[in-house]
Parts: C-alpha cells; structure tokens; sequence
C-alpha cells in the first residue's frame, strides 16, 4: 500500500485553491422582489479597479478585452516594470509581493518594486491597511493574508540589497583611499566592521586628529601588549638586533632597527640619519641604545651588512660589551661572491652581458616582446643589480626560454618588424639573434648555472626565514663540495682553484665564533648515520668536535659570554659530557631525537644534566643569520601598524615607533611616522626561483655606507 498516493501536496492545494479563485470572483446579491439568493457573474466595471478591497488594482491597467469571467484571467499591464500579463487578481499579488513557500507563482515579480524599496513598502501597507478595513475573499487568500512568511522573503531580499549597497560603498572606499583588496582577509578589519555593526546609533568614526594621537598611542599600548608573549622569550631565548639602511620616497636616509629571535621579529624604531656622517661611532651609538632599551643580558649579536662602517660600529659595540657579537649579513656575503666570480673570470662576466642583451632588447621593444610572449608562457626578468643573485636569477629564466626564443626569431611577424625599424634596432636586433642561435652561448650559460647554483640555493636558505645559526657552518662546507663536483666535469674546470680561493675569502669574512657554536651545540651533527656519509665533494664527514676551526670558535666564544672563569670552565666540562655523550646524552631516545627533534626542543628536553650549556645552546640557536628582516618593505604608507609583507613565520604586528632625528627631537606632523616609503617592491621570493612562476621587478636597497 502507498500512503498518501492520491493526495495532493500542500503547495497543489494552494495552487488549486489559487486556481478556483481565478475561475470564478462569485458575489452574492439580494432580490428584493423574490427574496431570494441567487448567484449571478459580476461583469467589470470601472468601480472594480478602484475597490479598497483590491488595492492593487490601482497599480495596473487592462489592456484589451478579457473573458465573460468577471474574475477570470485577463490581460494587464504593470505600472511600474512596464511589463504586460495575462492573469487574475491573484497572480497580481504574485507579481508585486512574491508567491507564498510552496507555492509557483506563475509570474516574475516586479523588478521596479525589487529595486526600490520605498515604492515596495508603500504599497505593502497600502494592502494591509485594506486588509484591515475589511477583507474579501479574494484578499483573504492573498499572499499577505495566507502566508505571513513572505513578509519574511521580501526582508530578505532587501537585506540583500541593502548588503550589496554596503558592499558597493567598502569597495568604493577602499578604491578611493589606494587600499589593497587583501585587506578585506585581515582580520583586524572584520573586527572593525563588526565593532561598527555593534555601534551605538549616530556613532561617527574618529576625527583625523584624535586617531593619529590619542588612539593611536592607544593602539600601540595595545599591541605592545600582544607582543608580551615574544619579548618574554628574549630572557630564554635571547634576540638579535638587526638593522640596515635605506631611503624612503622623500629620500630621507633612514636606519631600521629590530629586535629578532626564533619566535618573531619586533619592529623597534627606524632613525632618520639626515645631514649626520654614517660612520663606525654614530651608528654604534644607534645600536648600543637599542642593546640598553632590550637589556644587554638578553642580546647576543647585533646584524648589519658589511659595509666598512658597520663593521667598525661592530668593533665599538665589543669594547662595551664583550659578549655581543657583531654579525655580518650571509646574505650580502654570499651575494658579494657572484660579483667577484663576474669580475675574476672574463667568460662567467660575459656570458652575463650577452644574456642581459637579450632581456634588455625584448623589454624595450614592446611589439617584440608581444610576439615573444606569444610563444612563451614565462616572462623575461630584468633583475636590479642590487638583488641578490642577479647573475643566476636572469640566465636560469633565458635557459628555461631557449625554445621559446628560438621560436620567435624564425617567425614571420619578427622578421617584418625588425624591417621596419632603424638602423640601430636592425643592428642590435642582428645581434640578439645571433647570441640566441649560438650553441656556445648556452653552453655557456648551463656552465654558469651549474657552478653557481650551490652558491644560488646558500643564499636562498640564509634569506629565509627562521633560526639559521645550528646550520650555515655545515651548509657552508657542503656548498664548497658540491661546486667540485660540479667543476670535475665542466669544460671549466681549470678555473675551480680560482673559484675556491674566492669562496673561502668572503668565507673567512662572513664565519663568526657563533657559527661554530651553532654547529658545534646541534645534535644532528653527531649522529652515527650522518658521520658515515661523504659529503659533497667526496670529504669524509667528522663530528664538529674534531674540526680545530669549530673547537677554537666554541671556546673563544665561552671566553666572551662567561663571567669569570668558573663560568668557563663549567661550560668546558657540560661541552666535553654532551659530545661524549656521557650521562643523558648516552641514552637511545636521546640519540635518537637528536635527529628528528628541532635542535631547540632537543636542548630543551634533554639539556637539564648540562643546564649552562643547556642555555647557552637554546639562545644561539634561535638566533638569524642575515637582516633580510631589516631590509623588507615594511608598508610604511598609511599604516600605523607594521605587518610583515613578505612569507614568513613571524605572524605578528609590530608597533611604530616614531622615527627619531639626531637631535632626539621627533619629526614633526606628517613625518612623524615612516610615511612615504619607497615602493620597492619584495625581495625575490627564493622559495618560488626554481619554479616557473618567477617575477620581475626593480627593487631598491641602501647600504649604510
């Protein structure tokens, strides 16, 4: 048995009931004479567009003739969409107020009324004001009467254009004032729109005055206070100042200084050094001030670049406190290495060049470029010379567009346009065609790639972000040994004398005591599974206690952080039973985390039966190794409040302070706060330079020199 086989739902009985109205509009009317009932068909009749009782017929007009029905569908023309229909008093309901749930309206709503809302709730209580004087039939079955929930439908929908005219009035504003769409994903901004909604009635946002004063004061309190999780690690895990130069659109120099260890990077004040010397003594006066405001107890290494001036401010900060290091940016060091190579070897230089040509023709010739984009799906990239690894960024994506090149060279529309030019575009044009089908050329540009590319991925993992220093030292040796594997068998080979000479040279340069110590306090590098593997360059891997350079790093560096010579001493012993691995460090869960756990989590599980050293290893293991951090565009236009704009661990928001002159005296109104900076644009995202979605830019950087 089927229950409910033949029963009708509850929207065809409404669609049913709907229809008997339409069929029929039956009045009753009284003979006097015969004093009877009878039930006659009411014929149309100008007073029946105006009954109260039908409101709605006001709002449209007959057209042509309908049935002998005085109910009955007849055709009619809105007043407000223009729209002309064939139907009853019913689905003229529809037509203006939607149909009940459930229920098909048979029509399309009126879209004059669905955009004016006024219009809309005028001739809502127009109806309901007829309902209440006396409700006929017809009306009792209305959509007002017979479903209060479309009341409801019509709220919606004007909450949907209300939300789009909200919408239309954000992105407006947002427009106007030069804001970026992504800031409708921070979350500080739909905090600002729910705190709006929540508002008081006639509330005004805050007059341009109290916002760059009192709130904003306020709001640096605030976030100061959201940082107290950071700066409470700078007591466990120490902190690195990092700073480094450059010039905003005013071209004000200014100096960043910043407050960095492994758990996020506080933006301390930026100081503007116009009309003062950058040299040694000044900028250590800068840097000493910032090593006081932290505490000296907690700072470890100040980070520069390596400018002549920032390493004798180096020197001035040692004298004062002999167990802060200076540091100089690996970055800038390893990048100083491509530009000696380019200076020491004649070929690697012009090979560079005469890629470099390449991109510099198509780029600036727009219709060469149209055509060479039509048969690449990958942009040239004209590198700034002050990015790092220009060299191999700009040759890697010429080698990945041979094909394409080739191609464009051959086409017709090439050969037509280059006709078409003058004599030196003619000329130049020859040239570039002539590097692109020269087999040498690209032999030699692999060559290029293939020697610099260790030195290309170093750089790219000191640019990154995070605690680097357990690991540059080894990283360092194995980038040595993977450039000899790759001369053996390069037609280049000769020359790897040359190229180690100037590797170790900025080497020497760029290696600190701390270094060694990193290496030398991380676990995985005694490993038994790691000690028996070569490492590149077929050298025989050995535990860092038994390298003579990483054993004299470590104890000069115990001599610089200890009080005296007890001090010492103790660290010399908790040394000797960790790389011994004597007591705790014996145990195989021991040894084996050593592995698999991050090295400060290790040391902080494991360190307690070596707890000086134990400390020691935890603060310089989450120290840096470059300021990249320093050097990024810090979105320094209207915002009050520093977001880190480039990938990174460091997901928190860092307060301005206001940038200071010599005097000590704060620049006044506008320049109060870093306003203005430079546009430059993200340091190279290296994380994206083996993938094929590189990107061109000009970046601009400033050395402190």
């Amino acid at each position: 048995m089927v229950f409910g086989k033949n029963t009708p739902t509850i929207s065809q009985q409404n669609e049913r009931e709907a229809e008997r109205e339409d069929d029929d509009d039956v009045i009753e009317v009284v003979d006097e004479d015969q004093n009877q009932t009878q039930q006659v068909k009411k014929k149309p009749s100008p007073t029946d567009e105006k009954d109260p009782k039908k409101p709605l017929l006001t709002e449209v007009r007959y057209v042509g003739s309908g049935g002998s029905n005085a109910g009955g569908s007849k055709p009619w023309a809105c007043n407000h969409c223009k729209g002309t229909f064939t139907s009853s008093y019913t689905r003229i309901h529809y037509h203006f107020f939607g149909a009940p749930v459930g229920t098909k309206a048979g029509i399309r709503r009126c879209e004059t009324l669905l955009r004016d809302r006024e219009k809309h709730e005028k001739l809502w209580r127009k109806v309901q004001d007829a309902e209440n004087i006396g409700v006929s039939k017809a009306l009792k079955n209305s959509v007002l009467s017979k479903n209060a929930s479309s009341k409801k439908r019509i709220e919606e929908s004007f909450a949907i254009m209300e939300r789009h005219a909200v919408d239309m009035k954000i992105v407006r504003g947002l427009c106007a004032n030069g804001i970026p769409f992504n800031v409708l994903r921070n979350p500080q901004f739909v905090e600002m729109v729910n705190a709006i909604k929540r508002a008081p009635d006639g509330y005004k946002p805050p007059s341009y005055e109290k916002a760059r004063t009192v709130l904003l004061d306020e709001c640096v309190r605030d976030v100061e206070k959201d940082l107290t999780p950071v700066k409470d690690t700078w007591y466990t895990q120490g902190v690195s100042i990092v700073s480094d130069g450059w010039s905003n659109v005013k071209h004000q120099p200014l100096i960043n200084v910043l407050a960095v260890n492994s758990r996020g990077a506080m933006f301390m004040f930026a100081e503007d050094f116009s009309g003062v010397e950058k040299t040694g003594v000044e900028i250590s006066k800068l840097l000493l001030g910032a090593i006081e405001t932290i505490g000296p107890s907690n700072v470890l290494q100040v980070v520069t670049d390596n400018a002549a001036n920032c390493k004798a401010a180096g020197r001035e900060i040692e004298k004062v406190y002999k167990h802060v290091f200076w540091s100089p940016c690996c970055v800038h060091t390893l990048n100083l290495i491509f530009k000696d190579l380019a200076k020491e070897f004649y070929w690697l230089n012009h090979t560079y060049k005469r890629g470099k040509k390449i991109v510099k023709y198509f780029l600036n010739h727009t219709h060469a470029l149209s055509i060479f984009r039509e048969n690449s799906q990958l942009e040239l990239l004209k590198v700034a010379k002050t990015r790092f690894a220009s060299h191999y960024i700009l040759l890697r994506r010429i080698m990945d567009c041979r094909e394409a090149l080739a191609t464009t060279i051959v086409l017709n529309s090439w050969r037509e346009w280059v006709k078409k030019g003058d004599e030196n575009t003619k000329m130049i044009a020859s040239q570039v065609v002539e590097t692109i089908r020269d087999d040498n050329f690209w032999d030699d540009v692999g060559s290029v790639l293939e020697i610099t590319k260790p030195i290309f991925l170093l750089i790219k993992f000191c640019d990154g972000e995070g605690s680097k220093m357990g690991e540059i030292y080894e990283r360092m040796d194995n980038m040595m040994g993977e450039i000899k594997d790759v001369m053996k068998d390069n037609e280049y080979a000769s020359y790897y004398p040359q190229v180690e000479k100037i590797v170790l040279a900025r080497w020497e340069k760029m290696t600190i005591p701390l270094h060694c110590v990193g290496f030398a306090l991380n676990p995985r590098f005694y490993d038994k599974n790691y000690l028996s593997k070569m490492a590149p360059g077929g050298i025989p891997r050995k535990a860092p206690n038994q390298d003579v350079e990483v054993v004299s790093g470590v104890m000069k560096t115990f001599d610089r952080i200890s009080e005296d010579e007890e001090e010492g001493r103790v660290l010399r012993d908790q040394f000797a039973t960790f790389h011994m691995k004597k007591g705790i460090y014996s145990m195989v869960a021991t040894q084996a985390d050593a592995v698999t756990m991050d090295p400060i989590d290790w040391w902080a599980t494991y360190g307690s039966e070596t707890p000086e050293l134990a400390e020691v290893a935890k603060k310089v293991l989450s120290q840096l190794i470059s300021s990249s951090s320093a050097e990024r565009n810090w979105k320094p236009t209207t915002w009050f409040l520093f977001t880190r704009t480039f990938d990174s661990n460091l997901d928190f928001q860092i307060p301005i302070k206001p940038v200071r002159t010599k005097s000590g005296t704060s620049i006044p109104k506008a320049c109060t706060y870093i306003e203005g900076s430079s546009s430059r644009l993200q340091e190279m995202a290296w994380e994206n330079l083996d993938e094929e979605d590189m990107e061109d830019g000009n970046g601009k950087r400033q050395r402190l020199d």
